[in-house]
Parts: C-alpha cells; structure tokens; sequence
C-alpha cells in the first residue's frame, strides 16, 4: 500500500492548470481515498490520468502549448470503447486526455488548440465539484475531484445490461463496477455522503436507473463475476462474502432514502 496517490508525479507539471480541470476516473478515486477519508491508497496501475474540462480548443491553447512545450505528443489511442481518441503522450509519464461536455449530437473531438473528447456524462461529473489538498515533495497542492454522489452514479449509469454482452463490455463494466466498490463497501462515512448527494442530482430518474443497473449486475452476474475477481486482486484480505453484504444492504438502503426524500418533497 502507498501513502501518497499515483497523480502525485503530475502535479508539479500541471500546478497552473489545476483551477481549471477536475480528475477523473482511477486518480479520482485515489484522491477520495487519501484526501477524503484519510486512508493509505493502493496505487491503479495504468499511468494515465483522465481530465474534465469545461471546453477544448483554443480556449486552452496555453495548456497545449504548455503541454507541447514539456515534451508531449498527441497520440491517438482507444478510450473505453471509443476508438481513435485523441490524447497527450510522454514515455516516462503516461497518457493525459481531456474530455468536456458534449454540447450537441455527432460533436467531434477538438482540432485545434487542447484536444478533448466530448462526452455527454462530463456535465454531470464537473458539476459542483470539490477540492482536495494533497501533498507531494514538501508542496501542497489544491487538486478537483467530482462530488462524490455524482462520480458513482456516472459509475453506474454506464453498467452494461441485457444478455449476449461481449468481452469488451463486460471488461469495461467491470472496471467501472470496480471503482464502485473501492469507495464504498469499506467506507460507510462515504456511502452516507453518497446518498446525500443523489438527492441533489435531476432528473431523479437517473439515479433510479442507477439503482435497476445495479440490480441487473448483482452476484451471479457475469459483470459482477469479472468484478468480484478484480477486487479481490485489489484487495486480497477481503472476502467474497464482504462484498455481497454490502450489496445486499446498499441497494436497500439507497431505495429507501430516495423513498423518505420523495415522501418529504
């Protein structure tokens, strides 16, 4: 286990453009467990870190150029399921990419200027989002996160469902799945929090179909199969047993707080 989050390495590299993006994806998470609750963190091992951020383009031609300037290369490369994204690449640091609201249908990756990939979820994630302070080499440095609420119901909107799913997708859900239950089965405080949170977030329906794709990928479910193996990777002191208890509890207890908030509106 470490004590400090992987990011730590690119803060030194990106400390001006901080204010402006917020972490996403495995770094996030990391950035949950150090800053958030206090935890050691147990480093992912992909190296590349994933950016929200408000545009592309040249409203942020400084960040490319600052970017080009470091030594780093545009790099075609595959995200999730999308093929041909765009990214910034340096061998001894991994892979940067941008990703920003998706304003309208077929909007197409940025040219010119920061190269970042429209995402019709990004909204959700950069809205009200929070700072952590993380320390690294004697520097203490402001870094955004998704609130937290807004970060696992993303999580659990993209769960694939239905039968007759391909590898592809059952690898990229699990991985999404996973993050899930990083943070939460382990972390009461931050599953209150959570929940909170999913009653701030509208349409409401979205959170309910965060719950029925839940309810689609429970134990016995190929997608929770993969999951489960993954975790338990992760984190070889748990056990099976540890992660169906929290499931059995955590859907419950999600229904009946969306219930009582609904009941008092």
């Amino acid at each position: 286990m470490r004590v400090f989050a992987s990011i730590g390495s690119w803060l030194p590299l990106l400390k001006d453009f901080l204010p402006s993006m917020v972490i996403l994806e495995e770094k996030a998470v990391e950035l949950y467990h150090f800053s958030l609750l206090e935890k050691p963190v147990s480093s992912y091992r992909t190296q590349d870190v994933l950016a929200g951020i408000a545009k592309g383009g040249k409203t942020f031609q400084d960040l490319h150029e600052h970017l080009t300037a470091q030594g780093f290369q545009r790099k075609i490369r595959k995200m999730g399921i999308q093929p041909n994204s765009r990214a910034y690449f340096r061998g001894d640091m991994g892979t940067l990419q941008f990703v920003c609201p998706q304003i309208k249908p077929n909007q197409k990756p940025t040219a010119q200027g920061l190269c970042a990939i429209p995402d019709r979820r990004v909204s959700l994630l950069l809205e009200n989002p929070y700072a952590v302070n993380l320390p690294y080499l004697g520097y203490e440095y402001e870094v955004w996160v998704p609130q937290a609420g807004r970060f696992i119901l993303d999580k659990g909107l993209r769960l694939s469902t239905g039968r007759g799913l391909d590898g592809e997708r059952i690898y990229e859900s699990s991985q999404d799945l996973l993050l899930i239950l990083d943070l939460l089965v382990s972390n009461e405080e931050l599953q209150e929090e959570v929940v909170n949170d999913f009653h701030e977030i509208r349409p409401p329906g979205l959170v309910r179909e965060f719950v029925e794709n839940l309810k689609q990928n429970g134990p016995g479910s190929v997608i929770w199969d993969s999951t489960q193996k993954l975790y338990l990777e992760r984190y070889p002191e748990s056990k099976i047993v540890d992660l169906t208890r929290w499931y059995w509890k955590f859907i419950p207890y999600v229904t009946r707080a969306l219930n009582e908030a609904r009941e008092e509106s």
